[in-house]
């Protein structure tokens, strides 16, 4: 018995060793060329309150759907919340059947036109049930790629190498019977998918793509995620076909291939460039445009979760070398319907506002149940201001390799437009013009060695949602 736990022990180790280090499918952590960009974009979602009444301004989903139907050729599609999973005793816009829709009608509308859904398995609760507006973008035509997530690096190691050596041989299809992690009257699931829910990983891109120009977003087509504020960034050019590359990747490891499409691409000139950078590539340049920030440099960052040391540790130096840097977060209270602890925000804030010596200064979003959840970071440095903005927290699961993400990274002048229209963004939120959108530091800030040591152990082991 005791050589068989210490096999067993040593089976566990190295697949542990091996889940954190294995080779990465081909055509992840990809840092595109800088392309010139003939049209960049801007857009975003914001809730707020004006005199004491949420206002809802909107306008990623539209023109989301307008690249739906603006195709000519083809529409692809990245999505990671993709349904209307909720309490239904709330009541949300309905953007995951509204979206269906959208598509099905351009199938039937243009039968020739190619249309390809590349999802994660949370839409269909882990193998246990299909969504319906699913099986009907199927019967139209649409094809679905279920991201085949096992092929990426383990988040949560030290759970996942258990989950490899005892469950994963054993799927996850069947008829649920235990109640929805994610609403109290969701699709039930089976044991198997609550285990390979634990393993926290997932395709968390945000990506809608046709011929001739791409979106990327932090906003998901889900119903109870229709009331967060969020930013997206749509670019035409080359960089279209970069962001169909990238997602070719994801369909090949994922037992798919997508068609070779015909993308039109003509020579571009101009002040405005900006890359593709997908997974881990995000992070290291972003940590190069840091590293860059001095005196008369600023960082501007509007940002859902910070967790990432490196990226922590960024900011402190950036701010000791004369940077001035802001950063919008969100309080990390409200989580659909459920509260939350503040981790890993809280914790966060207080050691960059302590260890700046108040250099850095913070602000909270004032959410009332729904989230700030936006993703940009914007970086002034002499003569150019960088943006990096898309699907991707600055957390370790988000940015080292492990979820899938994309970010667009711009490189423009500071009076460019899609540069005035981010900086103008952030400062109506930090400034509360016309409305209310940020609250004083003070509000949210905590100081609590607990919650300290529970964030730095969650963000190590991945043992966290976050």
């Amino acid at each position: 018995m005791s050589i068989l736990v210490i096999v067993l022990a040593v089976v566990w180790l190295g697949l542990m060793a091996y889940g954190r280090s294995k080779p990465l499918p081909n055509g992840l952590s990809l840092e595109g060329p800088p392309r010139v960009a003939p049209k960049v974009e801007f857009l975003v979602d914001c809730t707020y309150q004006q005199a004491g009444r949420p206002v809802c301004e909107q306008t990623i989903f539209k023109r989301m759907c307008g690249i739906i139907d603006g195709a000519e050729r083809f529409v692809l599609l990245d999505l990671f919340l993709f349904n209307n999973i909720h309490d239904q005793g709330e009541k949300f816009p309905t953007l995951s059947d509204e979206m269906a829709r959208r598509l099905v009608e351009k199938k039937l509308r243009s039968p020739q036109v190619d249309i390809v859904l590349i999802t994660d398995a949370i839409n269909r609760t882990y193998g246990a049930d299909e969504p319906e507006h699913f099986r009907r973008l199927r019967a139209s035509g649409v094809r679905i790629i279920y991201t085949d997530t096992s092929k990426l690096r383990d988040s949560n190691f030290i759970y996942s190498s258990w989950w490899r050596l005892f469950c994963q041989w054993f799927g996850t299809k069947g008829a649920g019977w235990l109640p929805s992690p994610f609403a109290p009257d969701g699709p039930a699931m089976t044991i198997r998918g609550y285990l390979s829910l634990f393993n926290f990983k997932a395709n968390h891109r945000k990506v809608v793509v046709n011929e001739k120009e791409a979106l990327i977003t932090s906003a998901n087509p889900h119903d109870a995620s229709a009331y967060h504020s969020n930013i997206a960034i749509v670019a035409q050019g080359a960089v279209v076909r970069d962001v169909v590359d990238a997602e070719a990747a994801v369909a090949s490891f994922s037992g798919e291939d997508l068609p070779k499409w015909v993308i039109p691409v003509r020579p571009e000139s101009g002040k405005v460039s900006l890359r593709l950078l997908t997974e881990g590539k995000i992070k290291s340049r972003l940590l190069q445009s840091l590293a860059l920030c001095g005196s008369g440099c600023s960082v501007r960052m509007a940002m859902f979760y910070l967790s990432d040391r490196e990226v922590v540790s960024g900011l402190l130096e950036a701010a000791a070398r004369g940077a001035e840097v802001r950063l919008l977060l969100d309080p990390n209270k409200d989580a659909f319907g459920r509260r939350k602890n503040g981790i890993p925000n809280r914790p966060v804030a207080h050691e960059l506002v302590e260890k700046s010596q108040g250099r850095i200064q913070i602000r909270w979003y004032g959410t009332h149940g729904e989230q700030f959840h936006t993703k940009l970071t914007m970086i002034s440095l002499p003569g150019q201001t960088v943006l990096i903005g898309g699907s991707a927290n600055l957390t370790r699961r988000n940015i080292d390799d492990l979820n899938l993400e994309a970010c667009f990274e711009v490189t423009a002048p500071a009076d460019s437009q899609v540069v005035q229209a981010a900086a103008g963004y952030f400062e109506r939120i930090w400034r509360n013009q016309d409305g209310v959108y940020s609250l004083d530091y003070r509000q949210f800030s905590e100081k609590s060695s607990v919650k300290y040591v529970l964030y730095r152990f969650q963000e190590w082991s991945g043992m966290s949602t976050f």
